[in-house]
């Protein structure tokens, strides 16, 4: 028993060190991606147009580090620039109050409009995504996932009306509708104008808010229809 106990332990133990890990990791990732991103934005500011190997040595990183970010410095400019009108927390939720629909629906717009006014370097920041990530021998540089901060801070008002589960999954189920996903899902696969793909975003984003809600309100989960 004592034996058994030891060896709990000691598997908790690696675990935690497992997590701790991995989390540093991605964090130094996360830096680094940071660092060259700022150090970009320094340069253009100055009215360069650099090289992703002068950007790097700004950032004091290495190009070959460098290269596993971006794959050229046109990539890396138009995340700086993208970036740089991305809509903060703030921007967004400062002035819209505490009724929960009326925060999502101010972070979908937001968010997407600015995807739809960024849409060239909205494609080239996921293409730039997508060839890293083929591109890795490991679990690659993250991915900064703008969208799921805007998210959640919209949806701090439920935090004591939802299950964690719940909230944790209307979470999820917003950001396939927020975001460059859904913009490109409209635009290239169902054909969509801009404001076409306004409406099908804002409408899809309403009808995931009302179901959560009407299941809050229901206080049980929605059963399932019978097919007869």
């Amino acid at each position: 028993m004592v034996d058994q106990e030891r060896h709990q332990v000691g598997d908790q133990l690696a675990e935690a060190r497992t997590s701790v890990t991995e989390t540093g990791r991605v964090n130094q990732k996360l830096r680094t991606r940071e660092a060259l991103i700022d150090a970009a934005r320094e340069l253009v500011a100055a009215g360069a147009s650099p090289t992703l190997a002068e950007v790097a040595e700004h950032a004091l990183v290495s190009k070959t580090t460098a290269y596993r970010y971006f794959a050229s410095a046109d990539v890396l400019i138009a995340e700086v620039f993208f970036d740089r009108d991305f809509p903060t927390i703030d921007d967004v939720l400062r002035a819209t109050g505490d009724e929960p629909t009326a925060r999502v629906l101010a972070v979908e717009q937001a968010v997407n409009d600015a995807l739809l006014s960024h849409e060239r370097a909205m494609r080239v920041i996921v293409r730039n995504a997508i060839d890293m990530a083929l591109a890795a021998d490991d679990d690659g540089p993250p991915r900064i996932g703008r969208r799921q901060k805007l998210i959640a801070a919209a949806l701090e008002p439920l935090e004591n009306e939802l299950e964690p589960r719940v909230l944790q999954r209307l979470r999820d189920a917003l950001a396939l509708v927020i975001g460059p996903e859904a913009i490109l899902a409209a635009r290239d696969v169902c054909g969509l104008s801009p404001d076409e793909t306004r409406n099908v975003t804002r409408w899809a984003t309403e009808a995931l808010l009302a179901h959560s809600l009407g299941d809050r309100a229901a206080g049980r989960p929605r059963r399932r229809q019978r097919v007869r």
